[in-house]
């Protein structure tokens, strides 16, 4: 049985390695990613609210949620937004993003100032 050290390791490695793609968990548990901040702002057994920052040039790893999530930006700006096969460039503020569950997706800041938006996951 392996221990569960070696299990987060391997769970830090592993997307590197295949695509880095990354599988959220209901908790919404994933590793630090630079220049991301989030700040929960709920989370119970029906709704995950999370506050995103982006620093400029910082992105995520495409990854998924085992359940259905929407991406709102607090603001306009350039950014890109992934989801799927689709690529949205231009982001404007409150242009919700719908990502169903199991669905690749990623949002990265390609601006010279923070981006910010706001997620909403449906449990």
């Amino acid at each position: 049985m392996l221990s569960r050290a070696v299990l987060v390791a391997l769970s830090l490695v592993l997307p590197s390695l295949v695509g880095a793609q990354l599988s959220v968990d209901l908790a919404g548990n994933r590793p630090a990613t630079p220049g991301v901040t989030r700040t929960t702002l709920k989370d119970d057994a029906k709704y995950s609210v999370t506050r995103v920052v982006f620093s400029p040039g910082a992105g995520e790893v495409p990854h998924t949620h085992p359940y259905d999530i929407m991406i709102v930006p607090v603001k306009s700006g350039p950014a890109v937004i992934m989801v799927g096969d689709r690529k949205t460039t231009s982001v404007k503020a409150g242009e919700v993003q719908f990502v169903p569950h199991d669905v690749v997706h990623s949002v990265t800041n390609t601006g010279t100032v923070e981006f910010e938006v706001i997620t909403v996951g449906i449990k």
